[in-house]
């Protein structure tokens, strides 16, 4: 599915993606060698989706960035990282918003704004 115009939402989730692949270093973190790594591969991945999504819409693209959120944000419970507060926020809050910002995208994607009518 084709779209004419390029969202926000996958400027938002790029960012996100580069954040989660610095966030280590910059919120302090890096000790952590579980939480670098999914920070980093996550972030990656992120990144590159979304800049695919830039580059050429696709839906496919959008439900892979709402699974990558869902995992990023699971991730400090499923790892054990609960015990480390900045991985824990960093994660599920960068996991919730790559996660909510593909749902809105693929909604809008199925609800497309109504065409403005005709002036009389």
């Amino acid at each position: 599915m084709e779209q004419p115009t390029t969202r926000f939402q996958d400027w938002t989730n790029l960012a996100v993606g580069f954040g989660l692949a610095i966030y280590p270093w910059v919120i302090g973190y890096s000790d952590n060698a579980v939480a670098t790594r999914v920070s980093v591969i996550a972030g990656a991945l992120i990144f590159l989706v979304a800049g695919a999504a830039l580059v050429r819409f696709a839906e496919w693209e959008e439900w892979l960035n709402m699974l990558l959120g869902i995992g990023v944000a699971a991730s400090p419970f499923f790892f054990g990282l609960t015990g480390s507060e900045m991985a824990t926020q960093a994660l599920f809050l960068a996991g919730v918003i790559v996660t909510a910002m593909a749902g809105w995208e693929i909604w809008a994607v199925h609800h497309p704004e109504p065409p403005e009518p005709l002036p009389h």
